[in-house]
């Protein structure tokens, strides 16, 4: 017989894992809008001076040397890439370092809002499995 804590937990795996796969999927589309998948990212591909601005790791920097579409990109670098690069010119916009959702007005449905509400999702998620 299931516990209500091991029934919990599936739930709250499962939401992690839609969370995780739905949210990739509407920041890859974001991007893309940007960046063609069609079009080699060499073409585009910031200076590595850039890419460390942005905060990638070098397994990132590689990924994006390497692939020509952001098929194999994750949610954080999607995210870095979308501040640094397809929105540079609100990088400093203030919502970009709102942490809590609630104060994000839910008027409030630019691109950059939708972007901050899903970081901050994915991160409070993340956090619980954390613990």
């Amino acid at each position: 017989m299931e516990t209500q804590i091991e029934g919990q937990n599936e739930k709250n795996f499962l939401l992690l894992h839609r969370l995780v796969l739905y949210s990739t999927r509407v920041l890859r589309a974001k991007f893309d809008s940007f960046i063609p998948p069609g079009t080699a990212l060499g073409t585009w591909l910031p200076s590595d001076k850039d890419l460390k601005k942005a905060k990638l790791s070098e397994k990132q920097i590689r990924l994006m040397k390497k692939y020509s579409s952001s098929e194999k990109f994750d949610v954080s670098m999607l995210i870095s890439l979308l501040r640094h690069f397809c929105l540079k010119a609100n990088t400093k916009h203030p919502l970009w370092d709102e942490t809590d959702n609630s104060k994000i007005p839910p008027a409030v449905c630019d691109d950059i809002a939708n972007i901050v509400r899903i970081r901050n999702l994915r991160n409070q998620v993340c956090a619980l499995f954390c613990i």
